[in-house]
């Protein structure tokens, strides 16, 4: 299996929180970028709905090789991994797994974030005893 770090924790906060959301309610596209109103994971990661949109047109146009090469050049991935990903997520569900793993980057990001507050209040307590 790809390492679903390497595509998904690229996806800024709140890509991740609404895919993470979807995944929950189970309102993720199979087979497509984009089905109806829902998108594929990969997919919730992009900037906009233009992207979106040219991922569809690659799909369909060229392939979904290129469609995929796209899709990691947006997120600073690697191809291979994206496609591998998107393979295997059309082919079974991986919900509940793939679920767990974006839980565990999200944890990781919010205790990032309480660190450096923590970080930041120390130094802000500094700089505020050196001014007395």
């Amino acid at each position: 299996m790809t390492s679903i770090s390497s595509i998904f924790a690229r996806f800024q906060n709140l890509n991740l929180v609404f895919l993470i959301e979807d995944l929950r309610r189970g309102l993720t596209a199979r087979g497509s970028w984009l089905e109806h109103a829902n998108l594929c994971p990969v997919a919730h990661g992009m900037p906009d709905g233009d992207t979106i949109e040219h991922l569809e047109y690659l799909n369909q146009v060229r392939s979904l090789d290129a469609a995929c090469t796209f899709a990691a050049r947006v997120l600073g991935a690697r191809p291979g991994e994206v496609e591998l990903f998107v393979e295997r997520w059309d082919e079974a569900p991986l919900a509940p797994w793939l679920l767990e793993e974006l839980e565990q980057i999200w944890l990781e990001r919010v205790e990032d974030a309480k660190c450096m507050q923590e970080v930041l209040a120390l130094d802000t307590a500094v700089t505020l005893d050196e001014y007395r």
